[in-house]
């Protein structure tokens, strides 16, 4: 594996009073990085905030609130073509080949296949994985017209709508996914396998590149070598993520086996894997942005 930019020398630019900002989703990073024992003997602070999806998340990077943070490809990229200035530092690849990302619907419904959502009414996040795997499933004809309704909340919405039977589906993620299924009783109709990268970043703000780059490559070397611990130890990871997240123990294990992979340096195979997703938004017009697809991504954290 590369090594990352700046671990072969101490880290001289982080003092013990610098602050790594970093923001999480569900508490899953920071229960990985506690349950790994990664954390200990920082030479900076970690000060974690929690978000309940990527496009909050991607705001407050955009916004300097945060320094880094977990994103899905496509919520990343819609970020970036937006026009924050946020870049891709490093890459978490699939497990499964996207079908982490899914539409779900509730215990009873008669909707089994990606054919029967035409027309249906299906609630996402704007902007959202579960929102790009929609357009792919509308862009390839896996859903016939009519295009079904899609109406944009957060997962707590979403799930609140469809429990009550005011949505006929859900497209959504992790954890989202094995709560409706594992504990609402639903099923998954189709996934993203096939259709989607899968690929997760670690984002960061432009200001964290420039003046942060020490604390950033030593937190992605803590982050991979805690992804190899929760890959030897899935229960164990998923014990403590249950524990730290309220998410039930069942759900945190289904998490932890979809979710545990192997953090790696960007490399312009990536890149190149990317443009699919990118042209989707640009073709529903979501996406105005002209600027190369390079330039979204930060390979420098990484030396050959």
């Amino acid at each position: 594996m590369a090594v990352l930019f700046g671990l072969s020398c101490p880290l001289a630019t982080a003092r013990a009073g610098d602050e790594l900002v970093v923001a999480d989703q569900k508490g899953q990073q920071k229960a990985l990085l506690d349950a790994a024992g990664v954390d200990r003997d920082l030479p900076y602070r970690i000060r974690w905030t929690e978000f309940e999806a990527a496009a909050p998340l991607l705001q407050a990077l955009g916004a300097g609130a945060v320094d880094t943070g977990i994103a899905g490809d496509g919520p990343f990229l819609f970020a970036w073509g937006s026009g924050l200035p946020v870049k891709a530092a490093f890459l978490l690849p699939p497990r499964g080949g996207g079908r982490a990302t899914a539409v779900v619907v509730a215990a009873g419904s008669a909707i089994h296949d990606a054919a029967g959502l035409s027309g249906k009414r299906i609630a996402t996040g704007r902007g959202s994985i579960g929102h790009l795997l929609l357009l792919r499933l509308i862009q390839s004809g896996a859903i016939p017209p009519p295009a079904p309704r899609i109406v944009f909340l957060t997962p707590a919405q979403a799930k609140a709508a469809l429990d009550a039977g005011n949505l006929d589906a859900w497209s959504t993620w992790e954890p989202y996914v094995s709560l409706e299924v594992l504990r609402g009783h639903g099923h998954v109709v189709v996934d993203g396998g096939g259709l989607l990268p899968g690929n997760s970043f670690f984002v960061a703000n432009q200001a964290a590149l420039a003046h942060k780059r020490a604390q950033l490559a030593d937190f992605y070397r803590r982050v991979t070598r805690a992804y190899a611990w929760g890959h030897a130890h899935l229960a164990d990871y998923a014990a403590i993520l249950a524990r730290q997240t309220g998410l039930p123990d069942d759900v945190a294990l289904a998490v932890a086996e979809k979710q545990i992979a192997a953090p790696v340096p960007l490399d312009h195979h990536v890149v190149a894997q990317e443009q699919a997703t990118l042209d989707s938004y640009r073709k529903a017009g979501l996406v105005s942005g002209t600027d190369a697809l390079a330039t979204a991504f930060d390979e420098s954290l990484a030396a050959p």
